[in-house]
């Protein structure tokens, strides 16, 4: 059930299993939570090390602004973390995924956006970018789109030119570097205008 300060359920609506790089080979547990639309793809470990990467990929070709899919089996997450998406200014705003979505890595250069109106649940999505997306094409976000100050910054390696190198979230670069990469949700530029005016731009 929702709780009194969030419209979001303490739990996700359904189990979610996390994919991890052992139960996605040879015929394990895992089963894809949006298999027409989307897989998670791990590069196994090198040289012994238990070190992998994943990503999650599209399972068929979208045209530019589609949506890929609604956010349909999200919850409250108990606190910020690095697997939570903020989706409002309070500091319990921030959403679990509790699906394959989480797997979208960051890019400076998105081939997706994650749009959550404010106050309109039923419209929170998932959509192409403005490139489009081809089978097998990585999906990915600009985090600085939903998320503030993160719990955990990290050095960016998409490799694009428009690269920001480092990132910590919306708070720590212009309102200009976030237009110029991706949609912007209600709540990051609310964040930015009153970030303005404290500084007395």
């Amino acid at each position: 059930m929702p709780t009194a300060l969030s419209p979001l359920p303490l739990q996700a609506p359904e189990q979610w299993n996390k994919p991890t790089y052992s139960n996605t080979h040879g015929g394990k547990t895992y089963k894809p939570t949006h298999p027409k639309l989307f897989l998670v793809e791990f590069t196994p470990p090198l040289n012994g090390e238990e070190e992998f990467s994943s990503r999650l990929v599209a399972a068929r070709d979208f045209q530019a602004g589609e949506t890929i899919t609604k956010l349909t089996n999200i919850s409250l997450a108990p606190e910020k973390a690095y697997s939570s998406v903020q989706f409002g200014k309070g500091l319990r705003d921030h959403l679990e995924l509790n699906s394959d979505l989480l797997f979208m890595n960051h890019s400076c250069s998105p081939t997706a956006e994650i749009h959550l109106p404010h106050n309109q649940i039923d419209q929170w999505e998932v959509r192409v970018g403005s490139k489009g997306l081809k089978q097998g094409e990585a999906i990915t976000f600009f985090y600085p789109s939903t998320e503030w100050d993160m719990a955990q910054g990290f050095p960016c390696s998409c490799g694009f030119k428009n690269c920001l190198g480092k990132i910590n979230g919306a708070k720590h670069i212009t309102l200009a570097d976030l237009e110029a990469r991706s949609y912007i949700n209600d709540h990051i530029r609310s964040s930015k205008e009153s970030q303005a005016n404290e500084n007395g731009q």
